[in-house]
């Protein structure tokens, strides 16, 4: 009964979360339709909803192209070698994760649940918190995420932790939304495990979490210092990788591409 309880919530919540990205959209009049590359399925139509990468969606795979973005980057990392490779992917679904699932040879995926101890599982689902990570040094040849690193308290040592569980030469490759501010605005803190905003709250949907506050936001992260943030947590090299795989998306989806 809880189980079924559960699975209840999160279809209400996905169907709220649906609601509420319908009112994102432009008119219907406005809805455009490109040929394009996929780089989860190959040649494709793109829908875009708005002239936006996060709006802009693959009709085989349904995939948006902010999501998608991060396959290129990773292509071009590895040069299509990708036998004896290890990947760690921080979410359980998505098109990156599908990606990796049909090219590594192993590939890790987990979520961040908050009242459960690390490396247990929750309906089959590996719980680990990216500040304090419970895998090996050096055990990883790339770490990826989509839309994470704004909601995590610490997002400095995040960063320094995947740098920790990565192979030298090995890549973390993410996405979050970035801002055209000059510096990184931290916008909420960790009291005692209490949230506190220090401005207007502001919370993303969790297809996970379910609802609209299920995941609150504590960075406004700046285009103009992300490199920064996290090459001083050890990489080499960090660099912000533009994507572009449809001339209808609007802006190029923005993927940050940084090597240990």
């Amino acid at each position: 009964m809880r189980i079924r309880l559960t699975t209840f919530k999160l279809n209400i919540a996905r169907i709220s979360s649906i609601v509420r990205y319908i009112f994102w959209l432009d008119a219907p009049y406005k809805w455009k339709l490109c040929k394009g590359d996929c780089p989860l399925c190959g040649p494709t139509t793109f829908l875009s909803l708005k002239k936006d990468p996060f709006l802009t969606r693959c009709l085989k795979c349904k995939a948006n192209i902010t999501n998608l973005s991060l396959i290129p980057v990773i292509k071009n990392h590895f040069k299509g070698i990708y036998q004896g490779k290890k990947a760690y992917e921080l979410s359980s679904y998505g098109s990156t994760l599908e990606w990796l699932k049909k090219y590594f040879d192993e590939v890790v995926y987990s979520e961040y649940f908050a009242n459960l101890p690390s490396r247990k599982y929750y309906n089959g689902i590996l719980n680990q918190d990216v500040q304090n990570l419970t895998f090996e040094d050096e055990c990883f040849d790339v770490v990826t995420s989509n839309q994470v690193f704004e909601h995590v308290p610490n997002d400095e040592q995040g960063y320094f932790e995947c740098f920790r569980v990565l192979k030298k030469g090995g890549a973390l490759i993410f996405s979050v939304p970035l801002y055209m501010t000059e510096h990184t605005e931290k916008i909420a803190y960790l009291d005692n495990d209490q949230i506190r905003f220090l401005g207007r709250p502001e919370y993303h949907d969790s297809r996970i979490g379910g609802g609209a506050k299920s995941a609150p936001v504590f960075w406004r992260l700046s285009i103009n210092d992300i490199t920064q943030r996290v090459k001083a947590c050890g990489f080499s090299s960090v660099d912000i990788i533009d994507v572009t795989l449809s001339n209808k998306q609007g802006t190029p989806s923005r993927v940050v591409y940084a090597v240990k």
